[in-house]
């Protein structure tokens, strides 16, 4: 019997980063079973969460030992420790609600409503926008997931990741996933060094270290997850390549977008013109249609977050494409009791 797909939905955020706030409370709305969730939800669930960590003989968390850090989003950084809890969280539900405000307007199928401070799910099964939106949200709080089932929720981002990347270059490019334990489609396969031979082929590149300094039982993918390259019709090389990274965690993002930077992919493969390097995130990384937020940690990549993967998917109208994963079906089976 499988493991259920939630360990528990009361565990909080441990970063104060609005945009995981709002991931938060919106899976709490969606798997809550009136599909409602409030101010006072969250007050509840914060004091439950305290209380357990009293009773385990632990610090006060979260809102005051991870808040009071400071903050290069705008969030909640140096909150006084004094504060009492309906202060801390009438200021983090300000925060949330002003993030759910602009993900009501911008963001194609959202599959809630907010309704002055009540938030309402309006999620439709038979919507594939809301099945794709829901994919996503789940995948940037994997942290909430059974471990045995994370990996469903993984992959299905890397396949959200790959059909985005093959409509965004369609035409005469090619698209191929070179991650570990691939089920998509002409995938690369075998060890390590077998792939990296297998793609300075198609790539026209050239292999950098000797064979001998791979493990041969090495099947991983040296922290590229999707090739694409412009296929010119000849064998001269001089290409356009783009390698691609998926991250799911809500900071390992900040460090995985430089696994797919000429620095680091030139370790491995030489190519006579650098590849563009791509980092899918299904996190909600928009402070406005103008900036982002963790601005100061994206190097020089193309990030593609939840706002740029919605959008594409609805300009060419293909969500309805994608398969209809298990586990978006199991979250929205309403099981979760909230904290009042």
């Amino acid at each position: 019997m499988s493991k259920p797909l939630f360990l528990s939905l009361d565990v909080l955020p441990r970063h104060s980063y609005s945009f995981l706030w709002a991931d938060y409370v919106e899976l709490l709305c969606l798997c809550s079973k009136n599909g409602i969730v409030a101010k006072n939800n969250l007050q509840a669930q914060q004091q439950e969460a305290e209380d357990l960590q009293i009773d385990a003989g632990e610090d006060e968390w979260n809102f005051t030992k991870h808040d009071s850090q400071t903050s290069d989003d705008g969030d909640f950084g140096n909150l006084n420790d004094t504060e009492c809890l309906d202060d801390r969280v009438t200021r983090r539900w300000g925060d949330i609600k002003n993030r759910l405000h602009a993900r009501s307007s911008s963001f194609p199928g959202w599959p809630f409503e907010l309704d002055g401070d009540v938030l309402r799910v309006k999620f439709d099964v038979h919507n594939s926008e809301h099945r794709l939106y829901v994919s996503l949200l789940i995948a940037s709080t994997l942290r909430l997931c059974h471990n045995e089932r994370s990996a469903e929720v993984t992959s299905a981002f890397e396949e959200i990741s790959y059909h985005w990347l093959r409509q965004a270059v369609a035409g005469v490019w090619q698209v191929r996933p070179f991650g570990a334990h691939q089920t998509l489609p002409n995938a690369y396969v075998g060890s390590l060094r077998a792939k990296l031979e297998a793609l300075a082929a198609d790539v026209k590149g050239i292999l950098v270290k000797p064979s001998s300094d791979y493990d041969p039982r090495d099947t991983g993918d040296g922290g590229i997850d999707l090739v694409a390259w412009y296929d010119m019709g000849d064998n001269r090389g001089n290409m356009q390549v783009i390698f691609g990274q998926c991250a799911c965690s809500p900071t390992d993002w900040e460090s995985k977008q430089l696994d797919v930077s000429p620095a680091s992919t030139e370790a491995h493969i030489y190519l006579q013109h650098p590849a563009a390097a791509y980092c899918f995130v299904p996190h909600d990384l928009s402070m406005d249609d103008k900036r982002w937020q963790r601005a100061a940690h994206i190097k020089r990549t193309v990030v593609v977050d939840r706002l740029r993967l919605l959008n594409l998917f609805r300009a060419e109208k293909t969500w309805n494409r994608l398969p209809s994963w298990p586990f978006v079906i199991e979250a929205t089976q309403k099981t979760a009791v909230l904290a009042t």
